[in-house]
């Protein structure tokens, strides 16, 4: 087929064209790496996944994590940090590329986006005092016990629906934890790496207790329908996480290697 094409062709043809495929592979190392910007939204308040502290860049185990699978692509990260609702709207209005943490797959968020592959493992579980020697498996263990929630979330109007007046919410769970501390409640209910988080940073007596359910579904947000890059991430995410740089993010961190889940689960 190729040499009847050429056949076809006349000689000053042949030679323009051959000139043509010259420049373009000439061209080609510096197309290939000329930097590229992807603007990434991040939740600002969301420690220990995305924050600003004390007039200091955003931060955070996500930031990490998306800059090192962004680098691996050849692409700048553009960071815009905002609330939730925001990012959700400019990702809609196509003002960023994507949502740079991990959300979770309720049937809302499946309807509005797309996901990439996890790449760390998250679970709920139960938080208890250092002291406490108990074992809550489920939410039945804790009936008639003074539980604390984030408030404004699934967890908390699953735990009021079951419990009702024990349950107590809080805008911030470092609240919630800071008030277990004191022994003011009896168990907190959240995602196991926010809770190890703000126990090491705040030297709380606390202990992690059991997985409350298997770990939850989650992972980068991208606009529905956009399979190219969401399969361009997920191909990332997985080199990402075959790489020493992801272990060094994990134990910068939260001390381990977050992306498989430390401990099995009962249920809910």
């Amino acid at each position: 087929m190729i040499e009847r094409a050429v056949q076809g062709l006349t000689r000053r043809q042949c030679l323009q064209n051959m000139a043509f495929v010259s420049l373009c592979l000439a061209l080609a190392p510096g197309l290939a790496q000329a930097p590229r910007e992807m603007r990434v939204g991040f939740i600002k308040r969301y420690q220990p996944y995305s924050f600003v502290a004390d007039g200091a860049p955003l931060q955070g185990f996500d930031v990490d994590v998306v800059q090192a699978v962004l680098a691996s692509m050849n692409v700048t990260m553009v960071p815009v940090a905002d609330t939730l609702v925001r990012l959700q709207a400019m990702l809609a209005k196509g003002e960023i590329d994507f949502i740079g943490n991990q959300l979770l797959h309720t049937p809302e968020n499946r309807r509005r986006f797309d996901f990439v592959v996890p790449y760390a493992s998250i679970q709920l579980v139960a938080v208890l005092h250092e002291s406490d020697d108990r074992d809550f498996f489920s939410l039945d263990d804790m009936l008639g016990r003074k539980l604390g929630v984030l408030a404004n979330t699934g967890v908390a109007d699953q735990a009021r629906e079951a419990l009702g007046k024990s349950v107590r919410s809080f805008d911030r769970i470092d609240l919630a934890l800071k008030a277990l501390a004191a022994k003011e409640l009896d168990v907190v209910l959240e995602e196991n790496l926010i809770v190890e988080y703000h126990i090491e940073q705040d030297q709380l007596p606390l202990k992690v207790g059991a997985p409350m359910a298997a770990p939850l579904r989650v992972g980068l947000a991208v606009p529905k329908g956009q399979k190219i890059i969401q399969d361009q991430l997920s191909s990332a995410v997985r080199g990402v996480l075959k790489d020493k740089a992801f272990k060094n993010i994990s134990n910068k961190w939260f001390g381990y290697d977050v992306s498989r889940p430390r401990v099995g689960h009962s249920g809910i």
